[in-house]
């Protein structure tokens, strides 16, 4: 288990660009030691990558944490023409946590122009996967999004027509407190070279542009969800070069109330007290303890200071004071800083790499570069430090239909007030051992694993989910309180069985119901046209007359092709072929069924 938790760490150390030079690129691991020291691993079996991002996630729901790298070819002078986006499985203890690639995994083998967030990871539908989404710029720009089709390695492009962007970045995060992760980023697009976006999900597999006016974007930098101000919504602090090569730091603070569109209320850098700036990678977290979020940010503002990796500290008042002292070594655009609790002492701690080239007369050394990690010690500054929050209140799990529905009580902190509290869930069949977690964390301690896509945590304001469950079994489902340094309290849990077998069916008795695993199979006799029909009285399922097409299939998409003029086969897989990620498991073994005469 320890060594488990050392990979799930290093999110900080991948999530970092390239930073060796022409002759001797690296993709290299880093596992944290037990005495504050760091193990490089440098065959690694990762390809070599130049301009890379990266993101540690579980796509197959088996608690390791497998790893996504999006980058180039990794010798700048002859592969700058290959790009691509690769998948590794983490094999687990058995084989002391390595990393294999899965071939064929479905991602488009693009790159993206700048160092900024071009991925993002989280479940976008519900089914209890986790997808991804990706920027990039390759034959024109790109948002795209990836389908996880249930863990199987496998990612599937939805046909979705985003306004596209590059050099900048994307996330996901729930911008209208629904429980359903929505869509923002910002770059530089086709339309226009400040573009920053926000797509509401619709709960159907679609997103809506519902993009305020008085969001105004930038290019080469990095906008970052993350509420800052407490109050149970997610805000935006976005970074980069506006009109004229502005250098722009701006909040714009969410006051969507639930029951309209999305508003936010612009801050400009003058109020806020944040210089602008490019290049940047803002960090958004409580960093001294007092209960209010802070920032990290590098990049190069306009005011001739250079690169420079800068502290805020917010005030009661909500304006932002920075730390002069300049405690983080600064690093040049082609450096980048990620955070995580890499101690695991509650307070959020930050990993800088990249080239130290300052305008300080006496930097060390203008192009080394070496990855240095910041450990977080509020004591030493006569403060008390964080303490890890409270778990929520009494946890209940119930099905609905062919939903899974959890539901919990606040939790409390003595450091974050509850409006700014955030909720991490589990969902386990401990039949099979499958599990998917919001943000990967150890189901025992509530330690998160990673330091990346935190704003994919679930707001105070929302006290249900719900989640399709993967199979038959004894379940046991867990949720933890996130304080915003990001610390987890334990996990309270409750259990539960589920069952999706066929419930009941009536039918006269020349039809026969024949069941094998997870797929039906309803024989008719001659002439007759059966047609399956969902609890919600929706058609899901019919037989065909001998001359429809086999292209008529894709109209019932989560059920099989092989049907039959006399038999109907109802197979409870995930479709192969179009957009349809929304037929639940379990769907058609909950059906009532009529015949027709053909």
């Amino acid at each position: 288990m320890k060594k488990q938790w050392f990979i799930g760490m290093m999110a900080w150390v991948m999530g970092l660009p390239a930073i060796a030079h022409v002759w001797d690129e690296l993709a290299i691991l880093a596992r944290p030691n037990n005495e504050g020291t760091f193990t490089l691993e440098k065959y690694s079996f990762l390809q070599p990558t130049t301009y890379t991002n990266a993101v540690f996630f579980d796509f197959d729901n088996d608690e390791n944490l497998d790893l996504l790298i999006m980058g180039q070819g990794g010798d700048w002078n002859i592969s700058g023409d290959i790009k691509f986006v690769t998948l590794y499985r983490n094999l687990g203890p058995d084989e002391d946590f390595r990393f294999e690639r899965v071939p064929d995994a479905g991602f488009l083998q693009r790159r993206d122009e700048g160092f900024y967030n071009p991925i993002s990871t989280g479940d976008f539908n519900h089914d209890g996967y986790t997808d991804v989404l990706i920027m990039s710029n390759q034959n024109g720009r790109h948002i795209d999004l990836y389908l996880n089709d249930k863990g199987t390695g496998r990612f599937i492009r939805q046909e979705i027509d985003f306004e596209a962007a590059t050099n900048g970045s994307v996330m996901f995060g729930d911008l209208n407190n629904d429980g359903w992760l929505d869509i923002e980023y910002s770059g530089y697009s086709d339309k226009t070279s400040t573009a920053l976006k926000t797509y509401i999900n619709q709960q159907n597999g679609s997103f809506a542009d519902l993009t305020p006016d008085n969001l105004t974007g930038a290019f080469q930098g990095q906008s970052t969800l993350a509420d800052i101000n407490g109050d149970g919504t997610l805000d935006i602090i976005s970074t980069g070069n506006g009109d004229n090569w502005a250098c722009l730091a701006p909040i714009y603070y969410n006051t969507t109330d639930g029951s309209g569109p999305l508003s936010f209320r612009h801050v400009p850098e003058t109020e806020s007290g944040i210089l602008g700036v490019s290049r940047a990678n803002p960090l958004v977290a409580d960093f001294n303890a007092d209960g209010r979020m802070d920032m990290v940010i590098n990049g190069e503002p306009s005011d001739g200071s250079g690169f420079r990796n800068r502290i805020y500290y917010q005030n009661e008042e909500g304006k932002f004071t920075m730390d002069t002292s300049y405690p983080i070594v600064p690093v040049n655009q082609d450096g980048g800083i990620n955070m995580g609790d890499w101690d695991g002492d509650g307070n959020m701690d930050i990993i800088v790499g990249g080239y130290i080239g300052t305008r300080d007369a006496n930097a060390p050394a203008c192009y080394s570069s070496p990855l240095r990690v910041y450990e977080n010690k509020p004591e030493k500054n006569g403060l008390k430090g964080n303490t890890f929050p409270d778990a929520p209140g009494d946890v209940s799990a119930e099905m609905q239909g062919n939903e899974l529905v959890i539901r919990w009580g606040d939790g409390s902190d003595n450091e974050s007030p509850t409006s700014a509290l955030r909720y991490n869930l589990f969902v386990r069949n401990e039949t099979t051992g499958e599990t998917y977690c919001l943000i990967p964390a150890n189901r025992n301690t509530g330690k998160l694993k990673v330091g990346t896509d935190l704003q994919t945590s679930l707001s105070s304001r929302v006290k249900t989910y719900r989640i399709k469950p993967f199979g038959d079994g004894k379940y046991t489902v867990g949720v933890q309180t996130l304080d915003q340094s990001y610390a987890g309290s334990t996990f309270r849990t409750c259990t539960l069985d589920v069952d999706t077998r066929v419930a009941s069916a009536s039918l006269p008795e020349q039809f026969k119901i024949i069941k094998n695993g997870h797929n039906i199979e309803v024989k008719s006799p001659l002439h007759e046209q059966v047609k399956v029909y969902g609890t919600d009285g929706c058609l899901v399922a019919r037989n065909h007359k001998r001359d429809d097409s086999a292209s008529d299939t894709r109209h019932f998409p989560g059920f099989g092709r092989d049907i039959q003029r006399k038999s109907l086969i109802l197979r409870n897989k995930h479709y192969e072929h179009g957009p349809y990620p929304f037929i639940p498991d379990g769907y058609g073994l909950h059906c009532h069924i009529k015949s027709h005469k053909s």
